[in-house]
């Protein structure tokens, strides 16, 4: 691999875990998706990257009959290779390229500087510049029954908030002695 290959071991333990994985050390196929899509689509918008990346390569990378690829020097060489294999195979349109082919190489060193530069595109939540969205989640301000949703820190209380159960204890509705009759 090329020159910082750990570097790009950190860089695919980033879309392990931010693809669900609970595990940084394993790839799964949806993280390797997004590696895909946060990384290579830019460069290679011509050839569809994520259909090849699914359909020989993730497959290539794991071990037979494990629904993930584990994250090492090793299969990460492996993966970036390949990738930079089928790439190549596609854009100079020789199915029976060498895999030690100088367009290869040159595809695996952008590949390579593509994932380092890259990262996982993770979408911030901005506060809304229009709008009342700070009045709104103020709890402090409600009045009557909406009010009794929140407690004092302002967190919602859940269905004690909502809902108004009734006392059905007592011998009418309104009845409010329960358990006193017959006592003196």
């Amino acid at each position: 691999m090329a020159s910082g290959s750990d570097d790009l071991v950190t860089k695919f333990q980033e879309f392990c875990t931010l693809a669900g994985s609970k595990d940084k050390c394993m790839m799964t196929s949806k993280a390797s998706g997004k590696l895909v899509a946060d990384c290579l689509d830019k460069k290679y918008k011509s050839c569809d990257v994520k259909s090849i990346v699914d359909a020989s390569v993730f497959p290539a990378c794991k071990e037979k009959g494990k629904p993930h690829m584990v994250v090492n020097k090793d299969t990460c060489d492996k993966y970036i290779t390949k990738t930079a294999h089928e790439i190549a195979k596609r854009k100079t349109k020789n199915p029976k390229l060498a895999a030690d082919d100088a367009e290869v190489k040159k595809c695996k060193d952008d590949i390579c500087q593509c994932i380092r530069d890259g990262g996982p595109n993770v979408k911030v939540v901005k506060e809304s510049a229009t709008g009342n969205v700070k009045g709104m989640t103020d709890a402090s301000a409600y009045t009557g029954a909406h009010k009794e949703r929140f407690d004092a820190d302002g967190k919602g209380k859940g269905a004690a908030g909502r809902v108004d159960k009734a006392d059905n204890s007592g011998y009418v509705g309104n009845y409010k002695g329960a358990g006193s009759y017959g006592k003196k």
